[in-house]
């Protein structure tokens, strides 16, 4: 029997340019929310539909405090209508503000959003701008998600309120914090995987927890197992950035 989608992605592909603090370049690779989102959700064998905007280019600096984005190729915000979502879950991750959320209030269902692209400034790297959306949309959104960094860049009382539903704050390494209905939660990964790369974490963890979440409306279980399987994630990440650098030192790559 056929499984019918039950969550919308919102989201949206990148051709990411990698360079290090000197300005070497590195080398290039697939990337951007989507990607990462798309791969963890099939590997749930999570039934999704996804909306993309078009596919943008952004260069990647790596810092050993982590990487920061700027975007070569920007995107038009693309109108959506938000009324037209069957499905009873909509995920949201940009790299940008890509898409417009002027009407989010108009779907019926419940709405996850990581806020890393309406937070980003997008012109230089890892630089972020202020966002404070309408009352009406914030009100819209189910879980929020972002950094303590990207978290900063919204009122106050808009954190506050979000805590009373459902906010994943995101500390890398050291796992999250989870606010939700008025709870809070620390979540530690029970192994700290070191290394250079975390492109993708982010958006591998908000998948995780949300095809979890779908299947067992439990916040904490979700986001213990959105940490564990980030965690298996930078594992093998870090393997392959390991083999990327090597295959460039040989001249392989």
């Amino acid at each position: 029997m056929r499984a019918y989608p039950k969550v919308t992605i919102l989201s949206t592909f990148a051709r990411d340019e990698l360079v290090n603090e000197r300005g070497g370049f590195i080398g290039k690779q697939e990337g951007g929310p989507a990607l990462y989102i798309k791969r963890a959700l099939e590997r749930e064998k999570t039934p999704f539909f996804i909306m993309t905007g078009s596919k943008m280019k952004v260069r990647i600096l790596i810092k050993r405090g982590g990487e920061f984005g700027k975007i070569l190729k920007k995107s038009e915000p693309k109108s959506i209508k938000f009324s037209q979502i069957e499905t009873p879950f909509l995920l949201i991750s940009s790299v940008l503000d890509e898409f417009s959320l002027g009407d989010l209030a108009d779907f019926k269902g419940k709405t996850f959003l990581d806020i890393q692209g309406y937070v980003r400034d997008g012109g230089d790297f890892g630089k972020k701008k202020l966002w404070k959306p309408r009352q009406e949309i914030f009100k819209s959104i189910f879980c929020l998600k972002g950094t303590q960094e990207e978290l900063r860049k919204i009122p106050a009382e808009y954190r506050q309120a979000q805590k009373r539903k459902i906010l994943l704050v995101t500390k890398g390494k050291r796992g999250c914090e989870v606010f939700a209905f008025g709870k809070r939660y620390s979540i530690r990964p029970s192994k700290v995987i070191t290394g250079k790369s975390t492109i993708g974490a982010g958006d591998t963890f908000f998948a995780y927890f949300v095809s979890c979440f779908m299947k067992t409306k439990n916040v904490l279980s979700s986001a213990k197992y959105a940490v564990k399987k980030t965690s298996e994630f930078l594992s093998v990440q870090n393997i392959h950035h390991h083999n990327q650098l090597f295959r460039k030192e040989i001249g392989c790559g």
